[in-house]
């Protein structure tokens, strides 16, 4: 990280009960060109059908005219473009496309809030997280079962989960530690922009675009709150032995697989 987001994980960690309420400024130019050399050169295009290769010609006055938007309050989060995808069941999984800008800015942002939720986030969330993933989570499960007594396991899966989010809530998680109002007019814009589905427009009430960059991680932060928190602070303490809860995210939906001892309930 950069020493300015290095400061910022600081403070996070610092207190857990800190509002940051001037961020945005974080998202430089710099930072934006940083982020969109990060993307994949071959990604489908959005609704915008521009391409990395179309849009490196003169990516660097793109990028200081996608800032100068942000800062003046004239960026839009465009439509995104729904695909679908076979599964291994037969059927299909629904994907939304954004634009190239919209992962740019989307990526660089979540750079930002990365360093401030990593403080946040407990031991036992192994999806979408920098380092972090399936096979760390299934040593973790082996680790547990192999040193921790093991009565019963529990594997729990949550179907169509991305669609499921609910906005309003999701947005008071966030404001808990975010209050940068620009930043949160900016989430507000992606969670809340509709999908081209062949040539329908389409708006939900509910969910994050699955596919979008910045998705998996307001995923964590919801789940972070409602299972995470929740499993540690009420379930446990209730606890007659030991529980443990093991969340990992598997073909794009988080998946929670758990591990429990005699007469109680482990999962992850």
């Amino acid at each position: 990280m950069s020493p300015k987001l290095d400061r910022l994980a600081a403070l996070a960690k610092e207190d857990p009960k800190r509002q940051f309420f001037s961020i945005a400024h974080l998202i430089t130019p710099e930072a934006l060109y940083a982020a969109f050399a990060g993307l994949r050169k071959d990604a489908s295009a959005g609704v915008d059908g521009i391409t990395h290769e179309e849009y490196q010609k003169d990516a660097v006055e793109n990028i200081r005219q996608l800032h100068r938007r942000l800062k003046d309050g004239t960026y839009q989060a465009q439509p995104l473009r729904r695909v679908y995808i076979p599964k291994e069941n037969g059927k299909q999984r629904p994907i939304s496309i954004p634009s190239l800008e919209d992962k740019i800015v989307q990526k660089a942002m979540v750079e930002v809030l990365n360093a401030i939720y990593e403080q946040d986030f407990l031991n036992c969330s192994f999806g979408f997280r920098p380092g972090r993933g399936q096979h760390q989570a299934l040593e973790e499960v082996g680790r547990v079962i192999c040193t921790r007594p093991t009565g019963w396991i529990l594997e729990l899966d949550i179907t169509a989960y991305f669609d499921s989010i609910v906005r309003e809530q999701l947005m008071e998680m966030i404001e808990k530690r975010i209050s940068d109002g620009s930043v949160l007019q900016l989430i507000r814009k992606w969670i809340q922009v509709g999908v081209i589905d062949e040539g329908r427009f389409l708006v939900s009430e509910t969910g994050t675009g699955q596919g979008q960059t910045i998705s998996p991680l307001l995923a964590n932060i919801y789940l972070h709150h409602v299972l995470d928190e929740w499993f540690e602070e009420v379930v446990k303490p209730r606890l007659r032995s030991e529980a443990h809860e093991i969340r990992f995210a598997d073909d794009g939906a988080p998946r929670r697989r758990g591990k429990g001892g005699r007469d109680v309930m482990r999962q992850s």
